[in-house]
């Protein structure tokens, strides 16, 4: 993709992002969440964190004190699946610490956000295969939460929740104000969050652009045609999909792969042919990466830095130099930095109570 296109992607992505500020008609699912306006634990309180989404779940005992948060404990295990809602609770039930009155949770499944009593839950959109969630769907989970411990516990709990890149992004909070924060997640998936003042932040994904070939190949063969293009384009979920459409086109004799990683190694392999392929695949993905950030540059006006998760990221072949040279040639007036935060995902959902 040559970089004019790159240039026009990227304008309209920032138009795209000003029209909604605007409350206008756009592309994007353009997500606001607004956060809690004071504090929900109160001075050396102790409370707890949950997160929960992929193969393992992560808890921690976090205290707050004079405005610093620090982590008490910390442990993880494998994550059971959650077919019914009532899974879910009996799972909480025996890692909320029977002493913290205040649980926040980072729920890796897609959430409506709601505003309950001055702070930030979210209506469970729908689960996954592996977790469907039967009985919560439709249903705020702070609040189903807060009642499954009282009816049957006689514990009153305060739980707010949000999605792992809104989390994510609050992690930044720790280290930076919030006029200078971002974040993105480019792994197997594709997202980015951004606020929009103190006290909004907006989930969102760029999906309006002339797809490639493959691209289009791979949105007809998916479960939700017509949706999340860019995420088909970019992320680690589609990759390989796109290597193996590429290699036949370019008559590479090679097996079908089913991984991204994959592409990674064959990236440095000595067939020059195959080594070329890979290269192009992560750097079409790379640059519509840089893409989105240079757009969100453009619409905020200022530096930025930006919290990254992903392996495909930070990992990738040269993906992170290539979103950096071409972040910088397609909005050379305001300079995008990244940076990774230990336990992001814990520290944030924190930030959502303290």
């Amino acid at each position: 993709m040559d970089s004019h296109t790159l240039a026009q992607i990227s304008k309209s992505f920032a138009r795209e992002l000003q029209n909604g500020k605007m409350g206008q008609k756009t592309s994007l699912p353009f997500i606001r969440h607004t956060l809690a306006q004071i504090s929900i634990v109160e001075n050396d309180e102790v409370f707890q964190v949950m997160v929960i989404g992929g193969s393992y779940y992560q808890k921690a005992l976090m205290q707050k004190t004079d405005g610093l948060i620090k982590m008490l404990s910390h442990s993880e295990g494998t994550q059971p699946p959650f077919l019914k809602e009532h899974s879910l609770m009996e799972f909480l039930e025996k890692h909320i610490d029977p002493q913290v009155k205040t649980v926040a949770i980072n729920f890796a499944y897609p959430l409506k956000p709601i505003n309950r009593k001055g702070r930030l839950d979210g209506v469970l959109a729908n689960g996954s295969k592996e977790n469907t969630f039967e009985g919560l769907v439709g249903h705020a989970l702070g609040e189903r939460v807060e009642k499954y411990f009282q009816e049957n516990l006689n514990r009153i709990l305060n739980v707010s929740c949000a999605n792992d890149t809104i989390c994510l992004l609050l992690s930044g909070l720790m280290h930076h104000t919030w006029d200078h924060l971002c974040a993105g997640v480019v792994g197997t998936g594709l997202n980015f969050a951004l606020f929009l003042d103190e006290h909004t932040v907006v989930n969102l994904e760029s999906n309006k652009f002339e797809q490639s070939e493959a691209g289009k190949i791979i949105d007809d063969a998916s479960v939700a045609p017509g949706s999340a293009f860019m995420e088909k384009e970019v992320s680690g979920a589609y990759l390989y999909h796109h290597f193996n459409i590429e290699a036949k086109k370019r008559s590479i004799a090679l097996e079908k792969i089913s991984s991204t990683k994959t592409i990674d190694e064959y990236a440095k392999n000595e067939d020059q042919k195959i080594a070329t392929l890979a290269q192009d695949i992560l750097h079409h993905s790379a640059s519509l990466v840089a893409v989105q950030v240079a757009g969100i540059l453009e619409f905020c006006q200022r530096d930025l830095t930006f919290i990254m998760q992903g392996s495909l990221f930070w990992k990738g072949y040269k993906y992170k130099e290539t979103v950096e040279k071409t972040v910088r040639d397609l909005s050379p007036n305001f300079q995008a930095s990244f940076i990774q935060i230990e336990h992001s995902d814990l520290y944030g959902a924190a930030k959502l109570v303290g």
